[in-house]
Order: structure tokens, then sequence, then C-alpha cells
């Protein structure tokens, strides 16, 4: 009896050190460099975000000239991407200096390095970045024309607009949607009958940007493409519209539509309040009724 009783606690103390064995085993060839592994992975991870986030906007003016190809365009995109913060656009005149002088040496390099460039000047909100910008129009690619008339939309600044009126007569209809939608960013009353005009292009995308803008200077006269545009049974006609475009473009006229103060618009946006699928389309519409 006493043999059995030994013989079980041996064989009890051989399965625990067994099981202390196999616990060392996993601890020390998967835990322990599992553990490692993220710590590494966390370290790098860390040190990428600081170190990216030392760049200056310098640093990234500093790539778009002396950089190869790729990182040129990709120094011009960070740099547009970062501008979008107004709290980190640089006060000094060099910087200003170095914007427009990076602009010009781009004018024959890859397409993108000159767009980006443009959208950062754009995102200033800098009245120097006008004249460089409506001199590059002149003999620009077609490419980069877009860009050029967005950023010259963005900085709102009325003695751009004239350089802009011959591109809403421009074969392209991108381009002629780009030009109408900057023209009304720019709220120039001169730009009126150009933007009336184009509420019959063939292009609906342009007929919708004047209607828009028109209601961004206080004209009614886009109303009856604005009620349209509310309206969900309207974007079935347009195939092409996705769900993600059609509720962008509903919240646009949403927008436009607040300024007019119509009461048969207002009429449509109550009902969108109430209805719409998407949540966020509802909660502009119930906003702007207030």
């Amino acid at each position: 009896m006493s043999d059995n009783k030994d013989r079980s606690e041996a064989d009890k103390g051989v399965g625990e050190d067994e099981k202390s064995f196999f616990k060392i085993i996993i601890h020390s060839f998967f835990i322990i460099p599992f553990l490692i592994a993220v710590f590494c992975v966390l370290l790098f991870t860390g040190i990428h975000l600081l170190t990216r986030e030392q760049r200056s906007v310098y640093d990234y003016l500093e790539d778009i000239k002396t950089g190869g190809q790729t990182k040129r365009w990709q120094g011009a995109f960070e740099l547009s991407r970062i501008l979008a913060n107004q709290d980190l656009i640089p006060k000094e005149a060099r910087f200003t200096l170095e914007l427009i002088s990076a602009f010009e040496q781009a004018k024959h390099d890859d397409a993108r390095t000159r767009q980006y460039i443009a959208l950062a000047m754009g995102r200033t909100g800098k009245p120097d970045f006008v004249l460089p910008l409506i001199n590059g129009l002149s003999e620009e690619k077609e490419e980069n024309i877009p860009a050029i008339i967005y950023a010259l939309g963005m900085l709102k600044q009325k003695q751009a607009a004239p350089a802009i009126y011959r591109y809403a007569e421009h074969s392209d209809s991108r381009i002629r949607s780009i030009a109408i939608v900057a023209l009304g960013n720019i709220a120039d009353p001169e730009s009126k009958n150009i933007l009336k005009k184009h509420l019959n292009d063939p292009e609906p995308n342009v007929q919708w940007g004047a209607a828009v803008s028109l209601a961004q200077m206080d004209d009614p006269s886009g109303k009856a493409i604005l009620s349209q545009m509310l309206n969900r049974q309207y974007w079935t006609q347009f195939p092409a519209v996705d769900r993600d475009e059609q509720n962008s473009l509903v919240l646009t006229a949403i927008h436009a539509s607040k300024m007019l103060n119509d009461l048969e618009l207002n009429a449509q946006i109550k009902q969108i309040a109430q209805t719409d699928t998407n949540m966020k389309v509802r909660a502009a519409a119930l906003e702007s009724l207030k």
C-alpha cells in the first residue's frame, strides 16, 4: 500500500515536472520571442512616427528641390497635406518665396509635383500665390490646369477670376466643372453671367457646379437644379454616381440651398431630415433648418 502511494506521488511529481517543463518551453520559445517581436514593431513604429513628425515644411521643400523624381512629388504631396492644417502654415516671407520658387522650377517636372505644389499654395490662403498661379496657367500642361484653377479658387481672390473665365468654356468638361466651382468660391459678381450660362451646360457636373456657385453668391438662378440634387430619385439616372458620391452631392446641395433660404427648397430639406437613409445627410439637413 505504501509502495503504491509512493509510486503515485512519484508519478504526480513527474507529471508536475513535465507540466513545468512544457511551460518553460512555451515561455522560452514562443511567448518571449513574440513579446520581443511586438516590442520591436512598436519601437520601430514609434521612431518612425517621431521622425516623421519632426519633419518641417522646409524639409519637404528641400525634398522637392533636391530629391529624385519620386521623392520630389512625394515631398510635394506631404507638403500639401500638412498645409491643410492652418496652424502649420509658416508666416515668414521665406516660406512664400521658397514655395513660389519650387512651383516655378517644377514646370517641366513630374505633373504630380506641380499639381501638389499648386494645391499647397491654395491651402495657405495667401494672396501672394495668386499671380504665380495665374502666370503658370498661360503655358501650362493641360493635365495640370485643373489643380491650378482649383488652387486659385481656394485663394478666393477676385483678381484671379478673369484668368479662369476662358477655362469655363474649355472643351474638357472636367476643366469646365472645376473652373465653375472656382468662380463660385471666388464669388466675383462679374462671374454670374458665365455661371448662369452653364446652368444649361451639356455636362451635368458643370450644371451642378454652376447652381451651387450661384447659390454661394445669393443668386437663386440655379434653384431648379438644386431641387433636383436634393431628390434621391434624380440620382437613379446616373449609374456612374455611387452612393457615397450621391451623399456628397446631396450634402453640397443642402449647404447651397441653406444660403438661399427658399421655402420650397427648405421643404425638401425638411423631408430629407425626416426620411433620408443616410444619417449624416439627415443630420446636415436638420442642422441647415435651424
